[in-house]
Protein backbone atom coordinates (compact mmCIF):
# COMPACT_ATOMS: atom_id res chain seq x y z
CA UNK A 1 0.00 0.00 0.00
CA UNK A 2 3.00 2.12 1.09
CA UNK A 3 4.96 1.52 -2.17
CA UNK A 4 1.55 2.00 -4.63
CA UNK A 5 1.23 5.48 -2.11
CA UNK A 6 4.64 6.71 -3.27
CA UNK A 7 4.23 5.41 -7.09
CA UNK A 8 1.26 7.59 -7.37
CA UNK A 9 1.99 10.70 -6.00
CA UNK A 10 6.16 10.75 -6.11
CA UNK A 11 7.28 13.97 -8.76
CA UNK A 12 8.64 12.82 -12.03
CA UNK A 13 10.80 14.68 -14.48
CA UNK A 14 7.50 16.00 -16.57
CA UNK A 15 6.21 17.26 -13.10
CA UNK A 16 8.99 18.73 -10.80
CA UNK A 17 6.47 20.56 -8.58
CA UNK A 18 4.06 17.32 -7.98
CA UNK A 19 2.71 16.61 -3.96
CA UNK A 20 4.91 14.67 -2.50
CA UNK A 21 3.98 12.24 0.00
CA UNK A 22 6.07 11.99 3.66
CA UNK A 23 6.35 8.50 4.90
CA UNK A 24 7.26 7.57 8.80
CA UNK A 25 7.50 10.08 11.46
CA UNK A 26 10.51 12.79 10.28
CA UNK A 27 9.62 14.46 6.71
CA UNK A 28 12.43 15.25 4.43
CA UNK A 29 12.84 19.08 5.23
CA UNK A 30 13.17 20.30 1.38
CA UNK A 31 9.37 18.77 1.23
CA UNK A 32 8.47 20.59 4.66
CA UNK A 33 9.58 23.72 3.22
CA UNK A 34 7.49 23.19 0.00
CA UNK A 35 4.08 22.19 2.26
CA UNK A 36 4.46 25.32 3.96
CA UNK A 37 5.16 27.74 1.32
CA UNK A 38 2.06 26.22 -0.09
CA UNK A 39 0.03 26.68 3.19
CA UNK A 40 1.14 30.43 3.42
CA UNK A 41 0.40 31.15 -0.16
CA UNK A 42 -3.03 29.22 0.01
CA UNK A 43 -3.99 30.70 3.31
CA UNK A 44 -5.75 27.91 4.61
CA UNK A 45 -4.42 24.21 5.71
CA UNK A 46 -7.70 22.78 3.34
CA UNK A 47 -6.72 24.90 0.32
CA UNK A 48 -3.77 23.47 0.58
CA UNK A 49 -4.52 19.86 1.04
CA UNK A 50 -7.12 19.98 -2.14
CA UNK A 51 -4.13 21.44 -4.13
CA UNK A 52 -2.11 18.88 -3.97
CA UNK A 53 -4.29 16.05 -3.40
CA UNK A 54 -3.87 15.11 0.23
CA UNK A 55 -5.94 15.37 3.44
CA UNK A 56 -6.33 18.48 5.80
CA UNK A 57 -5.11 16.50 8.70
CA UNK A 58 -2.06 14.92 7.38
CA UNK A 59 -0.79 18.79 6.13
CA UNK A 60 -1.77 20.45 9.35
CA UNK A 61 -0.28 17.67 10.91
CA UNK A 62 3.35 17.80 9.06
CA UNK A 63 3.14 22.18 9.99
CA UNK A 64 2.89 21.57 13.25
CA UNK A 65 5.78 18.55 12.63
CA UNK A 66 8.03 21.52 11.09
CA UNK A 67 7.50 23.80 13.97
CA UNK A 68 8.61 21.48 16.46
CA UNK A 69 11.86 21.14 14.42
CA UNK A 70 12.05 24.67 13.93
CA UNK A 71 10.93 25.06 17.97
CA UNK A 72 9.13 28.27 16.63
CA UNK A 73 5.05 28.77 15.84
CA UNK A 74 4.77 29.58 11.48
CA UNK A 75 1.26 30.27 11.77
CA UNK A 76 -1.29 32.46 13.85
CA UNK A 77 -4.77 29.77 13.81
CA UNK A 78 -7.75 31.33 14.64
CA UNK A 79 -11.19 29.68 12.89
CA UNK A 80 -11.49 32.09 10.70
CA UNK A 81 -8.12 33.32 9.20
CA UNK A 82 -4.89 32.05 9.00
CA UNK A 83 -1.61 34.01 8.87
CA UNK A 84 2.34 33.96 9.49
CA UNK A 85 3.86 34.86 12.09
CA UNK A 86 6.73 36.97 12.27
CA UNK A 87 8.87 33.95 12.51
CA UNK A 88 6.58 32.75 10.21
CA UNK A 89 7.24 35.93 7.62
CA UNK A 90 10.64 35.52 7.85
CA UNK A 91 11.41 31.85 7.09
CA UNK A 92 8.77 32.01 4.06
CA UNK A 93 11.01 34.65 2.15
CA UNK A 94 14.66 32.05 3.78
CA UNK A 95 12.84 29.13 2.48
CA UNK A 96 11.41 30.42 -1.26
CA UNK A 97 14.79 31.75 -2.28
CA UNK A 98 16.28 27.99 -0.88
CA UNK A 99 13.81 26.23 -3.00
CA UNK A 100 14.15 28.39 -5.83
CA UNK A 101 18.22 27.67 -5.75
CA UNK A 102 17.51 23.88 -5.01
CA UNK A 103 15.13 23.78 -8.00
CA UNK A 104 18.05 25.28 -10.11
CA UNK A 105 20.41 22.90 -8.83
CA UNK A 106 18.43 19.94 -9.33
CA UNK A 107 16.99 20.64 -13.14
CA UNK A 108 21.32 21.62 -13.41
CA UNK A 109 21.72 17.70 -11.92
CA UNK A 110 19.68 16.19 -13.93
CA UNK A 111 20.86 17.73 -17.21
CA UNK A 112 17.95 19.10 -18.08
CA UNK A 113 19.12 22.16 -20.03
CA UNK A 114 16.82 21.90 -23.04
CA UNK A 115 13.91 21.44 -20.36
CA UNK A 116 14.16 24.48 -18.07
CA UNK A 117 12.81 24.16 -14.39
CA UNK A 118 12.03 26.75 -11.94
CA UNK A 119 11.59 29.99 -10.46
CA UNK A 120 12.23 33.18 -12.70
CA UNK A 121 12.26 36.53 -10.92
CA UNK A 122 11.45 39.90 -13.16
CA UNK A 123 11.01 43.53 -11.62
CA UNK A 124 10.43 46.20 -14.09
CA UNK A 125 8.26 49.43 -13.95
CA UNK A 126 5.13 50.85 -15.19
CA UNK A 127 3.50 50.52 -18.82
CA UNK A 128 6.83 48.24 -19.67
CA UNK A 129 5.59 45.66 -17.03
CA UNK A 130 2.14 45.05 -17.75
CA UNK A 131 1.67 46.10 -21.22
CA UNK A 132 4.76 44.50 -22.52
CA UNK A 133 6.27 42.13 -20.27
CA UNK A 134 2.89 39.96 -19.10
CA UNK A 135 1.89 39.29 -22.10
CA UNK A 136 5.45 38.19 -23.06
CA UNK A 137 5.51 35.94 -20.02
CA UNK A 138 2.96 34.42 -21.18
CA UNK A 139 3.69 33.09 -24.24
CA UNK A 140 7.39 32.79 -22.60
CA UNK A 141 5.38 30.39 -19.68
CA UNK A 142 3.54 28.37 -23.11
CA UNK A 143 6.89 27.12 -24.22
CA UNK A 144 8.55 26.34 -21.19
CA UNK A 145 5.84 24.51 -18.79
CA UNK A 146 8.12 23.77 -15.91
CA UNK A 147 9.62 27.81 -15.50
CA UNK A 148 7.40 29.90 -13.29
CA UNK A 149 7.53 33.82 -13.58
CA UNK A 150 7.56 35.93 -10.37
CA UNK A 151 6.73 39.72 -11.79
CA UNK A 152 7.13 42.55 -9.81
CA UNK A 153 5.83 45.57 -11.07
CA UNK A 154 6.74 48.71 -9.27
CA UNK A 155 7.06 52.67 -9.39
CA UNK A 156 10.43 52.26 -7.60
CA UNK A 157 13.89 50.99 -9.12
CA UNK A 158 14.20 47.56 -7.60
CA UNK A 159 17.41 46.24 -6.12
CA UNK A 160 18.47 43.22 -7.38
CA UNK A 161 20.48 41.67 -4.78
CA UNK A 162 18.36 42.88 -1.94
CA UNK A 163 15.24 41.37 -3.58
CA UNK A 164 16.76 38.11 -4.89
CA UNK A 165 15.82 39.38 -8.56
CA UNK A 166 17.16 37.53 -11.65
CA UNK A 167 16.08 40.08 -14.60
CA UNK A 168 14.97 43.19 -14.57
CA UNK A 169 13.72 45.66 -17.41
CA UNK A 170 14.73 49.38 -17.52
CA UNK A 171 13.50 51.95 -20.11
CA UNK A 172 15.59 54.76 -21.04
CA UNK A 173 19.84 55.10 -20.95
CA UNK A 174 20.77 53.96 -17.69
CA UNK A 175 22.70 55.32 -14.98
CA UNK A 176 26.19 54.21 -14.12
CA UNK A 177 26.10 51.05 -11.74
CA UNK A 178 27.84 47.67 -11.30
CA UNK A 179 25.04 45.67 -13.07
CA UNK A 180 25.16 43.86 -16.43
CA UNK A 181 22.70 45.26 -19.39
CA UNK A 182 21.97 44.11 -22.19
CA UNK A 183 19.97 46.10 -25.05
CA UNK A 184 17.06 44.15 -26.07
CA UNK A 185 14.40 46.73 -27.97
CA UNK A 186 13.25 50.21 -28.53
CA UNK A 187 10.52 52.03 -27.71
CA UNK A 188 9.74 54.04 -30.11
CA UNK A 189 7.46 56.92 -29.34
CA UNK A 190 5.12 59.63 -31.38
CA UNK A 191 2.61 62.16 -30.57
CA UNK A 192 -1.33 60.94 -30.07
CA UNK A 193 -4.36 62.50 -29.54
CA UNK A 194 -8.72 62.30 -29.67
CA UNK A 195 -10.21 62.76 -32.60
CA UNK A 196 -12.84 64.72 -30.61
CA UNK A 197 -10.01 67.02 -29.05
CA UNK A 198 -8.06 67.57 -32.07
CA UNK A 199 -11.75 68.38 -33.71
CA UNK A 200 -12.10 71.16 -31.05
CA UNK A 201 -8.55 73.07 -30.82
CA UNK A 202 -7.32 71.98 -34.67
CA UNK A 203 -4.97 69.51 -35.57
CA UNK A 204 -1.21 71.17 -35.33
CA UNK A 205 0.21 71.15 -38.90
CA UNK A 206 4.20 71.75 -37.43
CA UNK A 207 5.79 71.02 -34.35
CA UNK A 208 5.54 74.68 -33.48
CA UNK A 209 1.80 74.85 -33.56
CA UNK A 210 2.52 72.40 -30.06
CA UNK A 211 2.79 75.21 -28.25
CA UNK A 212 -0.74 76.07 -28.79
CA UNK A 213 -1.83 72.49 -27.27
CA UNK A 214 -2.04 71.16 -24.42
CA UNK A 215 0.47 68.42 -23.31
CA UNK A 216 0.07 65.74 -21.04
CA UNK A 217 3.21 65.33 -19.40
CA UNK A 218 5.50 62.40 -18.05
CA UNK A 219 6.75 63.90 -14.64
CA UNK A 220 9.94 61.36 -14.63
CA UNK A 221 11.05 62.86 -17.62
CA UNK A 222 10.99 66.13 -16.81
CA UNK A 223 7.62 67.75 -17.05
CA UNK A 224 8.89 71.27 -18.18
CA UNK A 225 11.43 70.13 -20.19
CA UNK A 226 11.19 70.29 -24.37
CA UNK A 227 9.55 67.92 -26.42
CA UNK A 228 12.86 66.53 -29.08
CA UNK A 229 11.57 65.68 -32.49
CA UNK A 230 12.51 64.35 -35.66
CA UNK A 231 10.76 63.69 -39.10
CA UNK A 232 14.63 62.06 -40.65
CA UNK A 233 15.98 65.13 -41.71
CA UNK A 234 15.69 67.74 -39.48
CA UNK A 235 15.12 68.06 -35.54
CA UNK A 236 13.45 70.47 -32.96
CA UNK A 237 12.71 71.19 -29.74
CA UNK A 238 9.68 72.32 -29.05
CA UNK A 239 8.37 73.78 -25.93
CA UNK A 240 5.48 72.29 -24.53
CA UNK A 241 2.82 73.11 -21.09
CA UNK A 242 0.57 71.36 -20.22
CA UNK A 243 -1.66 71.45 -16.50
CA UNK A 244 -1.62 67.66 -16.67
CA UNK A 245 1.33 65.48 -15.28
CA UNK A 246 1.07 61.85 -14.62
CA UNK A 247 4.01 59.33 -13.64
CA UNK A 248 2.40 56.14 -15.58
CA UNK A 249 1.98 55.89 -19.45
CA UNK A 250 -1.11 54.36 -18.98
CA UNK A 251 -2.67 56.84 -17.33
CA UNK A 252 -1.31 59.80 -19.75
CA UNK A 253 -2.90 58.03 -22.83
CA UNK A 254 -6.00 57.75 -21.37
CA UNK A 255 -5.74 61.59 -20.33
CA UNK A 256 -5.36 61.61 -24.40
CA UNK A 257 -8.66 59.54 -24.69
CA UNK A 258 -10.60 61.51 -22.63
CA UNK A 259 -9.65 64.65 -24.84
CA UNK A 260 -7.39 66.60 -22.16
CA UNK A 261 -4.60 67.03 -24.63
CA UNK A 262 -1.53 65.68 -26.51
CA UNK A 263 0.36 62.56 -25.28
CA UNK A 264 4.19 61.99 -26.61
CA UNK A 265 3.89 57.78 -25.90
CA UNK A 266 5.37 54.55 -26.89
CA UNK A 267 3.62 52.39 -29.30
CA UNK A 268 2.50 49.73 -26.83
CA UNK A 269 1.04 52.05 -24.73
CA UNK A 270 -1.12 53.74 -26.86
CA UNK A 271 -2.21 50.53 -29.12
CA UNK A 272 -4.80 49.68 -28.06
CA UNK A 273 -6.94 53.13 -28.54
CA UNK A 274 -5.52 53.80 -31.82
CA UNK A 275 -6.63 49.94 -32.96
CA UNK A 276 -10.30 51.51 -31.28
CA UNK A 277 -10.09 54.57 -32.93
CA UNK A 278 -10.07 56.50 -29.35
CA UNK A 279 -6.84 58.20 -30.50
CA UNK A 280 -4.75 59.41 -33.56
CA UNK A 281 -1.65 60.38 -34.75
CA UNK A 282 -0.34 63.97 -34.56
CA UNK A 283 2.09 64.98 -36.95
CA UNK A 284 2.47 61.58 -38.92
CA UNK A 285 6.34 61.57 -40.31
CA UNK A 286 7.76 63.51 -36.29
CA UNK A 287 8.73 61.43 -34.05
CA UNK A 288 11.24 61.59 -30.39
CA UNK A 289 13.83 59.17 -30.11
CA UNK A 290 13.48 55.78 -29.36
CA UNK A 291 14.50 55.15 -26.10
CA UNK A 292 16.35 51.82 -25.48
CA UNK A 293 15.03 49.20 -23.30
CA UNK A 294 17.60 47.05 -21.41
CA UNK A 295 18.06 43.93 -19.74
CA UNK A 296 19.64 44.24 -16.44
CA UNK A 297 21.14 41.55 -13.91
CA UNK A 298 23.30 41.37 -10.52
CA UNK A 299 26.50 40.08 -12.23
CA UNK A 300 27.99 37.28 -14.51
CA UNK A 301 26.91 35.68 -17.73
CA UNK A 302 23.50 35.98 -19.03
CA UNK A 303 22.43 32.27 -18.29
CA UNK A 304 19.46 29.58 -18.28
CA UNK A 305 16.63 31.30 -17.61
CA UNK A 306 17.40 34.60 -17.75
CA UNK A 307 19.06 33.81 -21.05
CA UNK A 308 15.73 31.99 -22.39
CA UNK A 309 13.58 34.78 -21.20
CA UNK A 310 15.88 37.80 -22.50
CA UNK A 311 16.31 36.19 -25.96
CA UNK A 312 12.09 35.28 -26.21
CA UNK A 313 11.25 39.15 -24.84
CA UNK A 314 14.19 40.48 -27.80
CA UNK A 315 12.46 38.51 -30.25
CA UNK A 316 8.89 39.56 -29.36
CA UNK A 317 9.94 43.32 -29.15
CA UNK A 318 11.71 42.88 -32.83
CA UNK A 319 8.27 41.61 -34.32
CA UNK A 320 5.74 44.04 -32.14
CA UNK A 321 3.31 45.52 -34.61
CA UNK A 322 2.90 48.87 -34.98
CA UNK A 323 0.07 51.48 -33.36
CA UNK A 324 -1.61 51.45 -36.40
CA UNK A 325 -5.67 51.98 -36.69
CA UNK A 326 -7.00 48.87 -38.54
CA UNK A 327 -7.40 49.39 -42.55
CA UNK A 328 -11.01 50.65 -43.04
Amino acid sequence: MVKQHLRENAPSRHNPYAARVWIGPYMDRIDAMRLFLRVAEAGSFSKAAADIGIGQPTVSRRIQDLEARLGAELFQRTTRALSMTEAGERFYERARMILEEFDDAEAEARALDHEPVGMLRISSTGSLGRLVLTPNAKTFLDLYPHIRVDLMIEDKVTDLVEEAVDLAFRLGDLADSSLMAKKVGEARRALWASPDYLAARGAPKTPGDLADHEALLFRHAGAGGPWTLNDGDQTQDVRVEGRFIASAGEVLAQAAVDGMGVVLAPDWVVRADVRAGRLVRVLDGWEASALPIHAVWSGGKLRGKSKLFVEHLADALRHMPLAEAPEA
